[in-house]
């Protein structure tokens, strides 16, 4: 009897941390067979999760005591759309997706319109850019953002990625070049150098 009441205690009333509490441990087992048989890193990154949850299941039991059950259960569905628009918002990326026949793609950071606004929206927070050629001018701010993406083609298994600045006419112009590893070969580092800046020297003309 005194178990049974240790378990209502436990579980009820039913609460959205009891839920995702139950939900996280089981996730936390599974990762830590995984982690077992296949990739300890899974084992790392889900049960410090899991902890914190029950850490604030612990915080909801208390609390059930002392706050009415259904301010409770707002004041967890605020924290949770708070939680998840967060999470959404750090996981949000800026990306360019290149789809080009071409060995090689080349961003050069010189554009005087405002490039964020010919992006499409991806998700909540989330921008993507659709480009069918293989060079693309994007204004000097996209440089300085920490989620922007590029994005080798999808048939591309592997290429050397490189960014820099380009001097043109007293300006120093910032620039992504990426290509494919089909053309790497054991000169292409200095090969690579003197074609980026005829591509440049074209693409700044």
């Amino acid at each position: 009897m005194k178990f049974k009441t240790v378990l209502k205690n436990l579980v009820y009333p039913i609460t959205l941390l009891t839920i995702i509490t139950f939900l996280g441990i089981l996730i936390s087992l599974h990762s830590l067979y995984v982690a077992v048989t296949i990739d300890p890193l899974y084992a790392v990154i889900v049960i410090p999760i899991t902890i914190f949850l029950i850490v604030l299941y612990i915080l909801d039991r208390l609390l059930i005591k002392r706050v009415a059950y259904s301010t409770l259960m707002l004041g967890e569905l605020i924290l949770g759309i708070g939680v998840f628009l967060l999470f959404s918002y750090q996981e949000s990326y800026t990306d360019v997706n290149f789809n080009t026949d071409q060995d090689y793609i080349l961003v050069i950071f010189d554009a005087k319109e405002n490039s964020i606004a010919t992006f499409n929206r991806k998700g909540l927070f989330g921008k993507e850019l659709k480009v069918d050629t293989n060079t693309i001018h994007l204004d000097r701010t996209m440089a300085a953002r920490k989620n922007l993406r590029i994005n080798d083609p999808a048939a591309w298994k592997g290429s050397y990625y490189k960014r820099g600045k380009y001097e043109f006419k007293g300006d120093s112009i910032e620039y992504i070049f990426s290509l494919h590893q089909k053309r790497i070969g054991p000169d292409f580092i200095r090969e690579t150098d003197r074609f980026v800046d005829s591509l440049l020297e074209v693409g700044m003309e």
